[in-house]
């Protein structure tokens, strides 16, 4: 029992130095750039466009996630 709690162990050890050398993509834009201007609808139907929200703000975050528990 207690040789196979240290194999599971070493293991686990072995699969995080392994993880710890990946090389992780982001793809950032850069400060500089624009987005391109769109129009989408929010959780009510009101359509929301980029350029007449930032009339009102600085700057605007934008998340997109799938399946968020909404039940769609």
């Amino acid at each position: 029992m207690r040789q196979a709690r240290l194999i599971f162990i070493a293991l686990v050890l072995l699969m995080l130095c392994a993880s710890a050398g990946a090389e992780v993509k982001t793809d950032l834009a850069s400060p500089a750039q624009k987005a391109v201007d769109f129009t989408l609808p929010d959780q009510d139907g009101k359509m929301w466009t980029l350029s007449e929200t930032l009339k009102d703000y600085k700057a605007v975050v934008l998340a997109f996630y799938p399946k968020d528990d909404t039940g769609v």
